[in-house]
């Protein structure tokens, strides 16, 4: 489960335009290690959760 948790933390981080150095090169061992499907998953559901949240914002101002 930890792993998973860095994997969303890395997305959301690439997502915003933060991090730090040291946690790139961590996960691009990450990805070396295990390969990229884990970050493209979590990257499709967190683009999925972002325009859901984006849709329902509009309905919520625009009646």
């Amino acid at each position: 489960m930890r792993g998973l948790g860095q994997t969303f933390k890395a997305v959301i981080s690439a997502m915003v335009g933060v991090g730090k150095k040291s946690d790139l090169v961590k996960d691009f061992e990450r990805v070396e290690a295990q390969g990229p499907w884990a970050y493209i998953i979590v990257g499709l559901i967190m683009t999925v959760v972002f325009v859901g949240a984006v849709i329902m914002v509009v309905k919520l101002v625009l009646p």
